[in-house]
């Protein structure tokens, strides 16, 4: 490994168990027991480590990072889809864990940095782009270095918040009408 991947990984190791005490703190909150924090921060760096893994096989297309959306949506969804918090704070709790679980994506966008500096290459420029690795039938900025790593980073960060707080709120939605049906039944009975 060169020295951009080690920094890419240290980026990483460092976004991923720096980020993840103040989003288990909110889950803990949300959740209710104090003593099962370092349970979620362990969850979080579980999940930080799969998307990982997910970023770097889709790499260029992020199917398998946007993919991961639907499954923590569901997950998180289920957890606190009859919790007494209001609505607004689990999607927003929902929208913070989806913008924990698009930081290896983020993440990318240190490549043009270290890049430039380290290789010195111009992460403008379609002929670095192509040396680079990136496609020559994709379009300006996109061919460039920094145009496509921005794109890799910032598409899933878009879709992964969209889809996972959507899920979130879905579920909710259908926690609390079974949950008013189940007071409407105990109620008349």
């Amino acid at each position: 490994m060169d020295s951009a991947g080690y920094i890419l990984v240290i980026v990483n190791l460092l976004l991923g168990f720096g980020v993840a005490l103040p989003v288990s703190r909110r889950l803990t909150v949300l959740k209710g027991r104090s003593g099962k924090f370092t349970k979620r921060y362990a969850i979080l760096i579980g999940v930080y480590f799969i998307e990982c893994v997910a970023f770097s096989a889709g790499m260029a297309t992020d199917i398998f990072s946007i993919a991961l959306a639907f499954v923590w949506g569901g997950i998180l969804g289920h957890l606190v889809r009859r919790s007494q918090f209001p609505p607004r704070e689990l999607i927003k709790t929902a929208f913070i864990f989806s913008l924990y679980t698009s930081l290896p994506a983020l993440s990318f966008i240190t490549v043009p940095i270290i890049v430039s500096v380290f290789g010195e290459w111009s992460i403008l420029t379609a002929e670095a782009g192509l040396r680079f690795g990136i496609p020559d039938f994709f379009p300006w900025p996109i061919n460039t270095i920094l145009g496509f790593c921005l794109v890799v980073a910032l598409v899933p960060l878009v879709l992964k918040t969209f889809v996972t707080t959507g899920i979130v709120s879905l579920l909710i939605r259908s926690g609390r009408k079974a949950k008013e049906e189940e007071s409407l039944i105990r109620n008349t009975i």
